[in-house]
């Protein structure tokens, strides 16, 4: 009963992760919290179910070509809407991205439809048994795809030119600018990076609980969640923090009810800011005199 709840929280835990790394990208360079992340997930999952149920798609180019256009709408999140604006002013950054993510729903729902989609699993509807322990095939792909976008993440971070620019644009701003980096590069490249991991965690979700426009709200909350619990800023961080808010919810569901894992996760979230307000993993930043 436990190992079959853990294994449970940690498949939910690591899509929490998934959207948390969005949520980490764009703080750690642009000091924004992008209240549109949400429906970057959602976008991944609708389109998803849509190339699959209508265009019959395979499964492998449906995935890809919905975590593609994730990606492409975030892009197009930052360039219409937050490449001009001036990124001290960060009121106004965050009710565009509030405006940016109710604009995106509504697109969902007029293009997408309103019908809850339930699309194929990756393989099936086969489960691996591991011991006395049933696992889905769609949770070791779930497991899977955190490790190869951490992987790549670091990768990209501490072995390429952008992944430079981006780490000297989340230290200092201006002195990135003085050394001939394009903060707006960087940050518009930050994205792009989180819509493409948020659209591939809204594509491994969606075979497993099914997924509808209205989605989003929801995934963003327990997303940027799991990023405040682990620390907002670090990618090892999120993936902490959606780890241990899955697990903590998995739980709470197993051994009190189903009713109560949110008000749990919040009780954590709660405590967490309380008693550590930069997170598990996260560091203080540094204020100015």
């Amino acid at each position: 009963m436990l190992g079959q709840i853990v294994v449970s929280g940690f498949t939910i835990g690591a899509i929490y992760a998934l959207i948390a790394i969005g949520f980490t990208i764009v703080f750690a360079t642009n000091r924004l919290i992008n209240f549109a992340h949400g429906e970057f997930v959602m976008a991944g999952g609708m389109l998803y179910a849509y190339f699959t149920g209508v265009q019959q798609l395979p499964i492998v180019p449906a995935f890809l070509l919905a975590t593609a256009l994730s990606g492409a709408v975030a892009w197009l999140v930052y360039q219409v809407g937050l490449s001009d604006v001036d990124r001290d002013n960060h009121i106004t950054q965050v009710m565009i991205t509030l405006g940016a993510g109710i604009a995106l729903k509504g697109a969902a729902q007029v293009w997408l439809g309103k019908d809850t989609l339930f699309p194929p699993a990756f393989s099936g509807q086969a489960s691996v048994a591991v011991g006395p322990l049933t696992v889905s095939s769609q949770a070791l792909w779930i497991a899977g795809g955190l490790l190869a976008f951490l992987l790549a993440l670091h990768g990209l971070l501490k072995y390429t030119r952008l992944g430079a620019s981006m780490r000297a644009v989340s230290i200092d701003h201006y002195a990135a600018t003085l050394m001939g980096i394009s903060p707006g590069r960087a940050a518009a490249m930050a994205f792009v990076m989180a819509g493409v991991i948020g659209g591939a965690a809204g594509g491994l979700l969606a075979p497993l609980a099914s997924t509808h426009y209205d989605n989003g709200i929801f995934l963003a909350i327990k997303g940027f969640a799991a990023a405040i619990v682990g620390g907002i800023g670090s990618p090892l961080g999120a993936v902490v923090g959606g780890l241990v808010l899955g697990l903590t919810e998995s739980l709470a569901a197993g051994y009190v009810s189903s009713v109560y894992k949110d008000v749990v996760s919040l009780a954590l979230l709660l405590c967490v800011l309380i008693l550590r307000p930069q997170g598990l993993l996260g560091q203080v930043l540094p204020q100015k005199l």
